[in-house]
């Protein structure tokens, strides 16, 4: 019997997603996107940029007081971002 070289197509879009690393610039867009969802809306509304390097996450932000706070609950963010894509996204978070 002739075995087949079929393969589903969600497994074929994923396979092609991966090879092309849509997959993390999806993720990335969506993280962006539902910003607020992720964190809140007075630490969304405080944010003024996000932007990806690798594994760390770059945020700018309005306040030197908020940037305190959240540096003390940075790896609370981390795993919220992870958790919220599915996989480690982020491994660190720098603060501007």
């Amino acid at each position: 019997m002739r075995k087949s070289n079929l393969i589903k197509v969600g497994d074929a879009i994923n396979q092609f997603l991966k090879q092309e690393k849509l997959d993390l610039k999806i993720s990335r867009f969506t993280v962006k996107n539902s910003w607020s969802e992720i964190v809140g809306d007075h630490i969304a509304n405080n944010t003024t940029d996000i932007s990806f390097n690798d594994t760390t996450l770059f945020l700018t932000l309005k306040s030197a007081a908020l940037k305190q706070e959240l540096s003390f609950n940075k790896q609370q963010i981390i795993d919220n971002i992870n958790r919220f894509c599915g996989y480690k996204l982020i491994k660190d978070i720098a603060f501007k």
